[in-house]
């Protein structure tokens, strides 16, 4: 099973729209988590079968900001546990009847209202006793090395995601190609 998840800051334009189709021919995931897709109805039924994922859940945008989706193949037996407003929670069932849970995330832009977030980290947490996996957008980092130019992050702001994930035993699974790579 392969997933994939991307923060595309909008699919409202040719270029963003070329890198998703990029990306989903490159690596062929089953299941697609997109945050801050700032689609509506019409615009994500559209990529579905662009994509060529035909069954996806999703969370219009609010106007020109936010918009969730989680797109998967047709062997995916995927089911919806819940729909939030910055969260898309589901259990999946493997061919050999394991089972699994799988959120996507897109965290609180606003430092200030970061703790909203790791509050839904522990109370989803506390809902299933299935082996987990979170992926999305925190709008936060662990360590500043994750982070390029600008202020350091304050330490006591990485701890309090740092302590929510380790709340949720919850491991950064870390990533493949450049950290900073930005799609053009």
């Amino acid at each position: 099973m392969k997933i994939g998840g991307w923060n595309c800051r909008g699919l409202g334009n040719r270029p963003a729209v070329h890198g998703l189709l990029e990306l989903q021919k490159k690596e062929d995931p089953n299941i697609l988590f997109l945050s801050e897709t700032k689609l509506d109805k019409k615009g994500i039924e559209r990529l579905k079968y662009k994509i060529g994922m035909p069954h996806v859940v999703f969370k219009e945008s609010d106007g020109k900001s936010g918009g969730l989706a989680m797109f998967w193949k047709r062997e995916v037996n995927l089911r919806l546990r819940w729909l939030g407003r910055m969260h898309i929670d589901v259990d999946i069932v493997e061919d050999d009847g394991f089972k699994w849970r799988l959120t996507g995330i897109y965290g609180e832009p606003r430092v200030e209202k970061r703790e909203v977030t790791w509050k839904l980290l522990r109370t989803l947490q506390h809902q299933a006793k299935l082996p987990w996996v979170c992926i999305g957008d925190f709008n936060e980092i662990l360590y500043n090395f994750e982070k390029q130019g600008g202020v350091p992050k304050p330490q006591s702001q990485m701890e309090r995601f740092r302590n929510a994930l380790s709340f949720c035993n919850l491991n950064d699974l870390g990533f493949e190609g450049d950290i900073f790579y930005l799609a053009q």
